[in-house]
């Protein structure tokens, strides 16, 4: 049996990611659903820059531009946007 810590599970990209990431929010709406149901079990879900490796801070409220999350390490940001069915 092979172990592997969770943070080692980020699967590198290829070249540097944008600076601002845009994020469906249907995609959104499902991983909130999916991240309470693992809360339940007391799994927790947090999110990661996988460049940085570095935890993301969470936007509860989100603001004007619509920021769910930004990289405290590299300052890219995450925004949560309606793309078309």
């Amino acid at each position: 049996m092979t172990e592997t810590k969770g943070i080692d599970t980020i699967q590198a990209l290829v070249g540097d990611p944008p600076v601002v990431i845009s994020l469906d929010r249907k995609v959104m709406e499902t991983q909130q659903k999916l991240m309470q149901a693992w809360n339940s079990t007391y799994i927790a879900v947090i999110p990661y820059c996988y460049k940085c490796k570095e935890p993301l801070v969470w936007h509860t409220a989100p603001r004007e531009d619509d920021t769910m999350f930004h990289c405290p390490k590299c300052g890219r940001i995450w925004t949560m946007e309606d793309k078309d069915d």
